[in-house]
């Protein structure tokens, strides 16, 4: 049996809690509310469609949309990163070497400008900011 780090268990809780919540709409027959009718956007709607459901998002093409500004989080694309650590090396602060993998990975709270440090060095360009 795979073991999950803690990461992972938080994303699987979260990806159930969107489940119910979607089974929990159909059930009742009603949908959130869109942008016209309310201008907060719940935490519900925001947990759905930062799921990836954004057919159905009353947000999805505004300046609300959950979805995009999750898209917005620099990261590491793991299938470039060659480990070879230059990014740790000059900000610390903001990467740190994943002991499973062996990859780079962005820590949370991590600066823009940290991070955008790290993304210079980096021989591969695998920091997507």
């Amino acid at each position: 049996m795979m073991k999950l780090n803690t990461t992972a268990k938080a994303l699987l809780i979260g990806v159930v809690a969107v489940a119910l919540v979607a089974v929990a709409y159909a059930a009742v027959g009603r949908s959130p509310a869109g942008p016209a009718q309310d201008t907060e956007i719940t935490a519900e709607v925001a947990t759905v469609n930062a799921g990836g459901d954004c057919a159905s998002c009353p947000y999805a093409g505004t300046d609300k949309c959950p979805a995009a500004a999750a898209a917005k989080k620099p990261y590491v694309d793991a299938s470039k990163c060659i480990g070879c650590g230059k990014c740790v090396r000059v900000a610390p602060e903001a990467f740190e070497i994943d002991k499973k993998t062996g990859k780079a990975k962005i820590k949370v709270g991590a600066s823009k400008a940290a991070v955008a440090r790290g993304a210079k060095v980096c021989p591969v360009d695998a920091v997507v900011q």
